[in-house]
């Protein structure tokens, strides 16, 4: 974006030259020079207020438009730039400035198509253009095109010298075709904890970690939003394993008042894989308090509450959720949070009322189907199969519903069809120890012994390795 900014003034203050000394109504010729003078000592405000005078008077004047234009790009306001610097190219189609910057605003304001077509147009008029080359390598780069964006600007070496934040883009070009290490070598040629910051996002993306980490650690006492650069972090300790750093990162983070939302999303979730369900719910209440008018952190601090069985709390905060954004998770959530405190009455209307408003949720199904399951009834038996089939229609990569329906079928003696849910179960997630502790059993009831001691031995070392995994998942403690 610098670019955009510096290719700008430059044409600026030719336009603006240009406009001084151009034919123009006598009356526009003072605020035209006053413009220029304005913008040679940066100060756009003025220069904008003056060429406003001037293109009153001047109303068909393309040079005085397409600086007014450029001007209100370079404060920001890329939408009435837009307008002008159209109407610039309207009247004058051949001012290749004029369309350059009309082309550089587009590509600012996401307008992809428009700015391509503004800069092939330049291109067939003057192949050289190196201004249209390096913009259409970054409107090529945002059309995920990267193998023209890297060649586009590979060659224009000079002007990617004078634009540091470009290499952001190059190094993208390079990770999507599979040039490391020269993906790297641009990111190295990065400036000031803005760029970097930028630069590590576009390494992460690539799953360079170990790149993205080196630009984001020497920016930390610089960078102007701590509270993204602080969570960044985290990501990329989560990304890479270190779990218990990821989580000191954030609550340092929450420490120093650096916290987004997110943070507190990831923390929670970090602290939940440790086992530590307690503290979770301490940090999704601070985030609760801190965003108050958010259902996420509300879902996230219900959820939790659920765990540890504060039923009525779940109910409370549920409710208060659902409020604010109705959603499937909600109903879902609020419906179980009144089947846990014993008000089936009102946890079955809140599922029959869910599934009509989000017919098509398998969790919905699943949940209830689940629930019903765990004390089948003569009245209920028949309603969780329904249920569970349904989830399982809405969700072929469902496991839950699978698993309900295996236990169901042993049950009912038919272990064929028990295990033909449980082994399309251990396909989608074959490290659910509960799936294979109930295939072993229906083994057993087929008499295939060697195969039921194989599920087993599977089970025993997946739950030994759960236990494991929690333990070393735990944080700060």
């Amino acid at each position: 974006m610098r670019f955009i900014m510096t290719s700008t003034a430059a044409a600026l203050l030719y336009l603006l030259s240009a406009a001084a000394s151009f034919a123009q109504p006598a009356s526009a010729q003072p605020y035209a020079d006053q413009a220029l003078q304005f913008v040679q000592r940066g100060d756009l405000k003025n220069a904008e207020a003056e060429l406003r005078k001037a293109v009153a008077l001047a109303p068909e004047d393309a040079s005085l438009l397409t600086s007014l234009g450029g001007v209100l790009g370079m404060e920001g306001n890329l939408r009435a730039a837009n307008e002008y610097l159209a109407k610039a190219v309207k009247l004058n189609p051949k001012d290749a400035a004029a369309r350059r910057n009309l082309a550089a605003n587009q590509w600012q304001l996401g307008l992809i198509k428009p700015a391509q077509e503004n800069l092939d147009r330049l291109l067939r008029a003057d192949p050289n253009d190196k201004a249209a080359i390096f913009l259409s390598g970054m409107v090529a780069e945002k059309e995920k095109d990267y193998a023209r964006s890297v060649k586009l600007l590979e060659s224009v070496p000079d002007i990617m010298a004078r634009q540091p934040d470009s290499w952001t883009a190059l190094a993208n070009g390079y990770y999507h075709t599979d040039q490391q290490e020269k993906a790297r070598r641009a990111l190295q040629h990065l400036d000031g904890p803005r760029s970097k910051f930028l630069g590590a996002r576009v390494a992460e993306e690539a799953k360079d970690f170990t790149t993205a980490e080196a630009l984001l650690l020497p920016v930390r006492a610089t960078f102007d939003d701590p509270a993204a650069l602080e969570l960044e972090i985290a990501r990329i300790q989560y990304r890479t394993g270190r779990l218990q750093a990821s989580a000191q990162t954030l609550m340092d983070a929450i420490g120093a008042h650096h916290a987004t939302q997110e943070t507190f999303q990831l923390l929670c979730s970090l602290l939940h894989a440790g086992g530590d369900d307690v503290r979770a719910l301490q940090f999704a209440g601070q985030s609760v308090r801190a965003y108050p008018d958010s259902a996420e952190s509300l879902l996230t601090k219900a959820s939790l509450e659920l765990r540890l069985q504060y039923y009525n709390d779940a109910v409370a905060s549920y409710q208060k959720a659902d409020a604010l954004q109705p959603s499937p998770e909600a109903e879902t959530g609020l419906a179980t949070a009144h089947w846990k405190t014993g008000d089936r009455e009102r946890a079955t209307s809140t599922f029959e009322q869910a599934m009509v408003r989000f017919p098509h949720d398998a969790r919905l199904c699943e949940t209830y189907g689940a629930l019903l399951a765990e004390e089948p009834s003569a009245s209920t038996k028949a309603r969780a199969i329904t249920l569970l089939k349904r989830a399982l229609a809405l969700n072929e990569a469902a496991v839950e519903p699978r698993y309900q329906l295996a236990n169901f079928a042993l049950a009912e003696d038919h272990p064929e069809e028990a295990r033909a849910y449980l082994q399309k179960a251990i396909e989608l997630n074959p490290s659910d120890s509960r799936l294979h502790f109930a295939l072993s059993r229906v083994y057993r009831r087929l008499n295939l012994e060697a195969e039921a001691a194989r599920e087993t031995a599977t089970y025993q070392k997946l739950k030994s390795a759960e236990s494991g995994g929690r333990k070393a998942a735990s944080v700060g403690r």
